[in-house]
């Protein structure tokens, strides 16, 4: 496979999200986003989980099956589309809801 065609089976993968309602995150209104969750390897999880175990420390509570959480799923959309957690917590309910629910999807298949 040449390189012009691995970008185009990559691109494929990735889903564009449109917001049902445009969300601003540090000063950047956002409409849309590109997700990705085929891309994620064992790294991207790990890295999702030690940001997760790390919040739940502070907070002083601790989840027996994270991927059914929706902070740790946060994480992985977050991850899945390369922005920061805080954007995918900006999100209008219904956004976060359907997003979280993919990551659900995609953790426990």
């Amino acid at each position: 496979m040449d390189i012009e065609q691995k970008n185009v089976s990559e691109e494929a993968t990735a889903e564009v999200y449109t917001f049902a309602r445009p969300v601003t995150f540090e000063g950047n209104t956002v409409e849309s986003l590109n997700i990705d969750f085929d891309k994620l390897t064992g790294a991207d999880i790990l890295v999702c989980d030690r940001q997760y175990q790390a919040e739940t420390a502070r907070q002083g509570g601790s989840e027996l099956v994270k991927e059914t959480n929706k902070a740790y799923q946060a994480y992985i959309v977050a991850k899945a589309a390369g922005v920061h957690v805080g954007l995918i917590r900006a999100l209008s309910a219904k956004d976060f809801t359907k997003l979280t629910l993919r990551a659900q999807s995609f953790l426990l298949l």
